[in-house]
């Protein structure tokens, strides 16, 4: 019998517990249809997810479910960008331990998407400030430098000088800091680069 009232707060409740115990969206490698792979970036886990992250991961599981309707074995995972300066920034704005504020934020934006209903498979997350992920690109560079491909050089990059922390383009908002506020400058500073061309 249809519900003359919709409680979404309990049937959506109902449908969590049903995916935690079935895994609907795992993937297997063993499988023969066509492969896709739906990756959305991985969030900062400096705080709470928002709108435009709700926006974002929406996109890409949209995709992700219509190459399933399509028949393709479709990747899906998600992804915490922990490692570096913005985390242990937002972390000591906070007042708090870098590693148990990154955590706690990481448990909290996941349950955040887990209620969104995405079709991720969780047994594919990583977290790039653990040593298990790490490790890899870590390996990866010393291969290409080994073998040439990686060089030091000094570049101008975005700096803020109050969160001390080379900023992203996309970062810099009217001049001024994504996070703080604070004007941003051009500074030179020693990198790495990789002859991609090569």
């Amino acid at each position: 019998m249809l519900e003359k009232e919709y409680f979404p707060q309990q049937i959506e409740k109902e449908r969590l517990e049903i995916w935690e115990k079935t895994n609907p969206h795992k993937t297997y490698d063993n499988n023969d249809k066509p492969k896709y792979y739906a990756l959305s970036m991985f969030p900062y886990p400096s705080g709470k997810l928002h709108m435009g992250h709700v926006r974002n991961y929406t996109i890409t599981d949209v995709i992700a479910r219509f190459k399933k309707a399509q028949g393709f074995n479709v990747l899906h995972p998600m992804g915490w960008d922990s490692f570096g300066l913005p985390a242990e920034n937002a972390a000591i704005q906070h007042g708090a331990n870098p590693a148990k504020w990154t955590d706690e934020n990481i448990a909290y934006m996941k349950m955040q998407l887990k209620k969104l209903g995405l079709s991720v498979d969780w047994d594919r997350e990583v977290t790039t400030c653990k040593e298990d992920y790490y490790k890899w690109t870590q390996w990866l560079f010393i291969q290409l430098f080994r073998k040439g491909l990686a060089y030091k050089k000094q570049a101008a990059v975005n700096w803020c000088e109050h969160c001390a922390t080379v900023l992203a383009n996309e970062q810099v908002i009217d001049g001024k800091c994504w996070r703080c506020d604070h004007e941003v400058t051009k500074k030179n500073l020693w990198q790495w680069f990789l002859k991609i061309k090569d």
